[in-house]
């Protein structure tokens, strides 16, 4: 007798978000409609798909909160985690937050007119220049690095550090296999 056959639904971050649920069903049709396949490590791309998705909406949100964009958020916080004078080069920039000359160069655009950074020469090389926090966005960044960080904090009571520590240690280790990873024939 055949398996029945369900039909397959799109899935939302909402019922994804639910642990379990979801992946449970997308495997029980996967196991219907390719049996001879095994579908389980969907359970962690999953879980990890979502958990992303839905860390990117709370970074955003946060960042919301005070009337800045995610990407602005952190920018800034790169800048104020610098310490005095809060400045780097836009290359550093780029650099550590992952993105394109013309993306930072936009961007930084957007928060200068905002006059939470400010573009100054560079001492040491005439031919650059530093992005530094301005007094406006030191107050901003600040404020919204303490409710940022208190909202984290939240997010993660009821788990206690070896539950943690094993988390990251978890997440690293996939991380490091997707970079390192080729595809065999």
């Amino acid at each position: 007798m055949p398996a029945e056959r369900t039909e397959p639904t799109e899935p939302t971050v909402a019922d994804l978000a639910e642990p379990g649920v979801r992946t449970d069903q997308v495997l029980a049709e996967w196991r219907v409609a390719r049996p001879d396949l095994d579908a389980s490590p969907i359970r962690v791309f999953a879980a990890v798909a979502v958990a992303g998705r839905l860390v990117e909406e709370f970074y955003e949100s946060s960042a919301a909160r005070h009337g800045i964009l995610g990407a602005d958020f952190f920018l800034m916080a790169e800048l104020r985690r610098r310490g005095e004078p809060f400045a780097c080069t836009p290359g550093e920039l780029s650099d550590v937050l992952v993105r394109s000359t013309g993306g930072m160069t936009k961007q930084l655009d957007r928060i200068e007119a905002a006059r939470y950074i400010r573009r100054v020469a560079n001492p040491e090389d005439r031919r650059s220049s530093l992005v530094r926090l301005t007094p406006r966005g030191r107050r901003l960044i600040d404020a919204a690095l303490e409710d940022h960080f208190r909202a984290e904090t939240e997010l993660l009571e009821g788990l206690d550090e070896p539950e943690l520590d094993r988390c990251v240690q978890l997440l690293r280790a996939l991380g490091s296999r997707l970079r390192d990873w080729t595809p065999t024939d």
